[in-house]
């Protein structure tokens, strides 16, 4: 199957987030030009309705744009990924209001959107949160610390949960970026994905109005978010599938002889395309599951993003014996910085243990979240 969209979006990544993806990461900077052409190509607007300006597409089509995106700057793909599940979450839950009132925006461009889901109290398991709300008369007070929230300080709106100790609800909330009592930390210096600047978002009893209240607690966007993360990964193995190939058809010998050349080579030059393409084969097979409504799709899903997390950090073992010295040594080749960026998938929420956690109660027909 030819994946057009999947095509395009490459075309476009190699040109418009490949030049400065180096840069962003040895910085650990915000990929700000990568993102300035996403929000001019009108990509932001994917998943949201036409009625609203969008495109009105699928989350098959997001696996595809995210997997494209990561092949050339995984950070970049992440922070893009997380706009389009907030965007797809307003869609869902939103009102009428909000989502005539930031839709529209998004869809062209003007705004992007993060989340700020995760705390230091409960881990991986994000549908815990411990940020407090108190209902007034017309509006919350929102107090609380969310520990990883990718896009700090650049996004225009936070989705973010909020637990309603009166009635023992989980409600989210869209506030706005600079909102009284807003404040992000600066902590973040990952390992990889250092573009994200998932820095620490804090609410210091800061006022938000009902009409930015969003009902329920947003499981509805699960899917889109997995599908997401596992994007990443899969771009990653797709990445370093990539940059092997190059690199052993440019190194050569005294004799003329390319590395590539060498039986062994070869072997693992093979065995990392393979992973690659079953990844990201899997993970657009699984996301065209999620459109048609499926009933196996979330189990589907939670498998791509086990298998695609494998995976990348596979190739990029392998990846990094092809580079050899070369791959080793920071900032000389991109080896180095894929092989990082692979790492990140294992722990980022949900992480690599709770998935097959919950895939296992799954497949032995249990509640998958009981006893997490």
């Amino acid at each position: 199957m030819k994946h057009e969209l999947y095509e395009k979006t490459k075309a476009f990544a190699e040109e418009h987030l490949k030049p400065y993806a180096a840069a962003s990461d040895r910085e650990g900077a915000f990929p700000k030009e990568g993102i300035q052409a996403l929000r001019e190509s009108g990509l932001f607007g994917l998943v949201i309705p036409k009625e609203y300006g969008g495109m009105g597409l699928g989350i098959a089509e997001h696996a595809e744009v995210c997997v494209a995106l990561a092949e050339y700057d995984p950070s970049a793909s992440l922070c893009y990924m997380m706009s389009n599940v907030g965007a797809y979450c307003l869609s869902l839950y939103a009102s009428e209001g909000i989502k005539q009132e930031i839709l529209p925006k998004v869809a062209k461009g003007e705004a992007i959107l993060g989340l700020a889901y995760s705390e230091s109290g409960t881990g991986t398991h994000f549908y815990l949160p411990e940020m407090k709300e108190d209902q007034r008369d017309g509006y919350a007070i929102l107090t609380g610390r969310k520990s990883f929230v990718t896009t700090a300080r650049e996004a225009d709106y936070y989705i973010t949960s909020a637990h309603n100790e009166d009635t023992d609800s989980v409600n989210l909330w869209l506030v706005e970026n600079n909102a009284e009592g807003m404040s992000f930390e600066h902590n973040y210096d990952g390992v990889g994905l250092r573009g994200n600047v998932s820095d620490p978002m804090v609410l210091d009893h800061t006022k938000v109005d009902n009409f930015w209240k969003i009902e329920g607690d947003g499981d509805g966007d699960r899917l889109i978010f997995l599908v997401g993360l596992a994007s990443s990964s899969a771009g990653i193995a797709m990445g370093i599938s990539r940059e092997t190939s190059r690199y052993v058809k440019e190194r050569t010998y005294s004799t003329g002889k390319s590395l590539g050349d060498f039986e062994t080579v070869e072997v693992n030059l093979a065995d990392i395309y393979a992973n690659a393409f079953a990844a990201r084969e899997v993970l657009f097979s699984a996301a065209g599951m999620v459109d048609e409504n499926d009933d196996e799709a979330f189990k589907n899903i939670i498998a791509a993003r086990i298998t695609t997390t494998r995976s990348a950090i596979e190739n990029a073992n392998i990846g990094m014996r092809l580079f050899g010295g070369r791959g080793f040594v920071r900032y000389q080749e991109p080896m180095e910085r894929l092989m990082r960026d692979s790492y990140g998938a294992q722990v980022m929420a949900p992480g690599y243990d709770v998935l097959r956690v919950w895939l296992g109660r799954m497949l032995a027909d249990l509640n998958y979240l009981k006893g997490i």
